[in-house]
Parts: C-alpha cells; structure tokens; sequence
C-alpha cells in the first residue's frame, strides 16, 4: 500500500481487521485476515486485532442502552 508512509504492511492488515469487525464487514474481514497472515502477522496479533474491533463495535452499543435506560428512568417517575 503505497499510500502509508509510516504505517508497514502488518499494521494496516491489523487495522483493517479491527476496522472489519467494527463495520460489520464480513468480505473485508475475510480479505484482511488472509492478507494479514501472508504478511507475516501472527494468530496472537490476529486475535489482538479481532479483540479490538469487538471493543470499538460494543461502545456504542453499550452507550445506546445505557441512554435506553435513562430515558426509561426519566418517564418511570
């Protein structure tokens, strides 16, 4: 990817993991995985990357029924 400049090619395969899951993405995930593996990432750093996405996709899930609630409690008065 000739694009980056200061990010090497296993950084961007990790982020495009992360990125895949976080977008729901399952072509992207699958294209990133294979790509991340052919260039020399690890299953440890695989996984990382996977825990990240899943983290970053919760967040607003967690803040959305964290909102649910307060609007609930608001009109339970």
């Amino acid at each position: 990817m000739e694009q980056f400049k200061h990010l090497d090619s296993k950084t961007i395969e990790l982020a495009g993991i992360s990125a895949s899951i976080a977008g729901g993405c399952r072509p992207c995930l699958d294209y990133h995985f294979k790509k991340a593996l052919e260039v020399g990432c690890t299953i440890e750093q695989v996984k990382e990357a996977i825990e990240l996405g899943k983290m970053i996709k919760q967040r607003p899930i967690k803040d959305i029924y964290e909102q649910a609630e307060k609007l609930i409690g608001k009109n339970d008065k």
